[in-house]
């Protein structure tokens, strides 16, 4: 029996589409300070994908490529990343998620309390144009600095940590779960877990910031709002009806929870009122999906929500896209002198408690 030890957290990241996609999230994980208790896992369609890229190798606790074939579910690849996790901590992270290098490293300690989840703040990582503005806002906005740590009813969708232990009864259905990671968090709150926001880890993301894209994720993000809503409240057909029929005021409901947030984002008045104007036809979006949600069911929203996720490169601009292309094609990969936290100083048995 091997007597090396455990690691501390396993970091489930799915490639979806390759190398260059994750050259940026890879190149922020391995600096973090934490990384010699991080066992890496990748999961990709096929090995090959990675070819040209060191995933880091002697500089995590270990790292591990999983390959599942063709990946069109997020949530089902990452479960399958989470089944060969052998950290009792799991923490996931997007390819468009660049986290700081204590990201890891204050989820960890949080860990140490009694927390079911931890998750960090989320900074927009392309805040340039105020459709990613729009999209950060609807997202992340609840999570966005500045705010204190502390508990809270839910913490970032596939930027978070779990005890791996609280996700094994979920083990037949979590890639489900994972695709609309309320639904996970929801359950295990019902279960009597909490959750925790710790403002001392943060991550920054990389939003949808085309037109057409930001029309089409808010849509079918409505709609599976809608459908949700509607199947766990177990609503008669009568209330569907009037529900779906009222869809003219969910822009005034959803700007209620979208102004705050935008409120707080640091941003020229310009800015500002640029992303303003550009929530309307996005709140619009998000209504008639609602409605239709309601209505229809959850439909192929879930599906087509995917490729807004696993594609994101796909769903911003060119220059945008570039800059993240660039980690790929000029940044060497090489070993970092930055000194890495002992993972001892962090014991894996006392996230077991």
């Amino acid at each position: 029996m091997s007597n090396a030890p455990l690691p501390t957290l396993s970091v489930v990241l799915v490639a979806a589409s390759g190398a260059a996609s994750v050259a940026r999230t890879i190149s922020h994980l391995r600096e973090q300070s934490a990384r010699q208790g991080i066992e890496f896992i990748v999961v990709v369609a096929n090995e090959g994908d990675l070819d040209g890229l060191t995933l880091g190798r002697g500089l995590f606790h270990s790292v591990r490529v999983v390959s599942i074939g063709i990946i069109t579910e997020r949530g089902a690849a990452a479960a399958q990343g989470i089944a060969h996790a052998t950290a009792p901590l799991v923490g996931l992270i997007e390819d468009h998620s660049f986290p700081e290098p204590e990201w890891a490293e204050a989820l960890i300690r949080s860990h140490i309390g009694p927390w079911a989840g931890v998750g960090p703040l989320v900074g927009n990582a392309n805040p340039g144009d105020a459709l990613s503005w729009v999209n950060f806002v609807l997202t992340y906005g609840a999570f966005s600095p500045p705010q204190p740590s502390g508990p809270r009813d839910m913490i970032p969708w596939h930027n978070s940590t779990y005890k791996r232990e609280l996700l094994l009864p979920y083990a037949d259905r979590l890639g489900e779960l994972l695709s609309w990671e309320g639904g996970l968090q929801q359950e295990l709150s019902r279960n009597g877990y909490a959750l925790y926001l710790d403002a001392t880890a943060r991550t920054s993301h990389a939003n949808v910031s085309r037109f057409l894209s930001t029309l089409g994720l808010n849509l079918q993000r409505g709609r599976m709002m809608g459908a949700l809503r509607a199947q766990r409240e177990r609503w008669p057909v009568w209330r569907r009806w009037l529900y779906a029929a009222a869809f003219p005021l969910y822009p005034f409901m959803q700007a209620r929870f979208a102004i705050p947030g935008l409120q707080r984002q640091p941003m020229s008045a310009l800015m500002r009122l640029k992303t303003l104007c550009m929530l309307v036809p996005a709140l619009t979006a998000m209504a008639v999906g609602e409605a239709r949600g309601i209505f229809s069911g959850v439909g192929n929203a879930r599906r087509l929500l995917e490729d807004y996720e696993l594609h994101r490169l796909k769903h911003i601009p060119r220059k945008e896209r570039e800059e993240i292309l660039d980690y790929f094609r000029f940044v060497e990969f090489r070993d970092h002198a930055r000194p890495a936290v002992d993972s001892e100083n962090i014991p894996s048995e006392s996230l077991l408690q």
